[in-house]
């Protein structure tokens, strides 16, 4: 079913119940509550009136889950700005609780663009970087990827690894979320003895330094 025609609900461990995807494999719109109950027809037509390319609504999505857990401690705001040469900003970047942005976007924004431009447009580039990482260490892993075909009333699961919004499909269909995190937990056990046996084969094969 992965490499098919036709139209798709996509949806990932852990997200959020609003954030599942309807898509064609070319444009994709995120699937809300209203329009999940929609005819064959009607998803079709939103998708032709309101679809994103898939590859960008999936990074867009992805940035959107994970923004919660970008870090934007004080001390390594200033940190930022003292390696990017404005160092005159810091003492005014602490009148700031900028830790507070995940949950007070607006206010903290604000607060920043009252004092100056520079240090509001230093923290979105130090925001970005911020998110950036934690978007590395998310595609980083692999995840559990619930695909159903709209066209025939099917689902399955699969094990995926996403790179800049493209998804890569790297297990066969599964019957099961259960299955599929079965399958996962054995490749990390397998992964990670693997990585120990080099590590000690590495180990093994240094030289003493004796004759």
């Amino acid at each position: 079913m992965e490499g098919g025609k036709g139209i798709y609900i996509e949806k990932w461990s852990g997200m959020k119940e609003n954030s599942s995807i309807l898509h064609n494999r070319q444009k994709g719109v995120i699937l809300d509550k209203q329009s999940v109950t929609l005819s064959h027809s009607k998803k079709e037509e939103l998708l032709r009136e309101q679809g994103k390319p898939l590859e960008a609504l999936r990074k867009e999505i992805i940035k959107k889950e994970l923004s919660p857990n970008v870090e934007t401690r004080s001390y390594l705001f200033e940190r930022f700005l003292q390696q990017n040469g404005k160092p005159e900003l810091v003492e005014e970047a602490r009148t700031v609780k900028i830790e507070e942005y995940s949950t007070k976007p607006n206010q903290i924004m604000s607060e920043l663009s009252f004092i100056g431009v520079s240090l509001a447009e230093g923290f979105l580039d130090f925001y970005g970087i911020q998110l950036s990482h934690v978007v590395e260490k998310y595609e980083k892993r692999l995840h559990i990827i619930e695909l159903e075909s709209v066209d025939q009333h099917e689902s399955g699961f699969y094990i995926g690894k996403f790179t800049e919004g493209n998804l890569a499909i790297v297990s066969p269909r599964l019957d099961s979320e259960e299955q599929a995190q079965e399958t996962l937990s054995a490749f990390l056990t397998t992964k990670q003895k693997r990585q120990k046996d080099y590590s000690k084969m590495g180990l093994e094969q240094e030289p003493t330094g004796k004759d």
